[in-house]
């Protein structure tokens, strides 16, 4: 990654004023812009949702990750000024494509499945997404369920808890089915965690408490098959178990990862968006999951 300065806010007032379009799914305030409204403005419910949504892009390009864009913007025409990310729309609405969340084929799927239910979906499991991913692209089964793979092992690395089902699914084309770029990573790198708390999480002796004890609780929206809602380290466990050559594949390149290339990703934001505890405890937060993400190929 080349050496960058930091980052300025995109203004989108002008742009933001004039076709403006509506986006419905999730609960943060968001909106389609642009000429022809391909770009998505969207504000974090928590000022550290919007760095975390940068910095893993700039993270997950690292290791070759498909995934949407983000870059940070601003409307200052609103009082106080309001600060979020803006993406680029993955689709090409001109060429017909369309994306179709993974609840809608999961609906389809299984019996009884409840496509509203983002959360507590005891039915929302790994075996079921997976298994999703063969019967519509059996084609290409083997290239998406690496793909897949990569976006799970990525998940518990920076310690994403959002992928529910409505946070990943397909890019539909009049002609073939594909699985859609990794998008929404709002729920990561413990964004929403006050600078006091994490500065106690990084001074204290207590290994109840530290950083690797907050990393090791972290769960994902994912049930296993005895309806047990899975944590992120118990994710990457399934991943290795039934994949172990395309979860390894993921991990080695986690592995070749610094310190300083995770310092880079930040350089990417404004100033005064992470503050110095953030990034910290961030870097403190990669290192320990990519410890323990390395022990699971230890052979390889």
């Amino acid at each position: 990654m080349n050496q960058e300065s930091p980052k300025k806010n995109k203004d989108i007032q002008d742009q933001a004023k004039k076709n403006r379009g509506t986006e419905h799914q999730g609960t943060k305030e968001k909106f389609w812009f642009d000429e022809n409204q391909d770009k998505l403005f969207k504000i974090g419910k928590h000022k550290g949702e919007n760095w975390a949504e940068i910095v893993a892009f700039h993270l997950a390009t690292l290791l070759g990750i498909s995934c949407a864009k983000y870059e940070p913007g601003s409307l200052p025409e609103e009082s106080p000024t309001k600060y979020g990310v803006i993406s680029q729309s993955f689709i090409n609405k001109k060429d017909g494509e369309r994306l179709i969340n993974a609840n809608e084929f999961l609906a389809q799927l299984i019996k009884n499945y409840d496509p509203d239910k983002t959360y507590r979906q005891e039915n929302y499991t790994f075996s079921r997404s997976i298994a999703l991913i063969k019967v519509l692209i059996p084609p290409l089964k083997e290239k998406s369920i690496k793909q897949f793979i990569g976006y799970l092992i990525f998940d518990v690395w920076i310690g994403n808890q959002d992928r529910h089902h409505e946070n990943w699914g397909f890019v539909a084309s009049s002609t073939e089915l594909s699985l859609a770029p990794s998008f929404d990573h709002a729920s990561s790198m413990g964004c929403r965690v006050g600078d006091t708390e994490k500065q106690e999480r990084l001074n204290t002796k207590d290994t109840g408490y530290n950083v690797e004890a907050f990393s090791s609780k972290a769960k994902t929206a994912m049930y296993n098959n005895d309806g047990k809602i899975l944590k992120t380290y118990e994710l990457s466990e399934l991943c290795h178990k039934h994949y172990p050559e395309e979860s390894c594949f993921w991990i080695q390149k986690i592995k070749q990862v610094s310190e300083q290339d995770i310092a880079k990703c930040f350089e990417s934001l404004p100033e005064n968006w992470m503050s110095d505890i953030d990034k910290k405890f961030t870097t403190k937060l990669l290192q320990a999951n990519q410890k323990q993400l390395k022990k699971l190929c230890i052979k390889n």
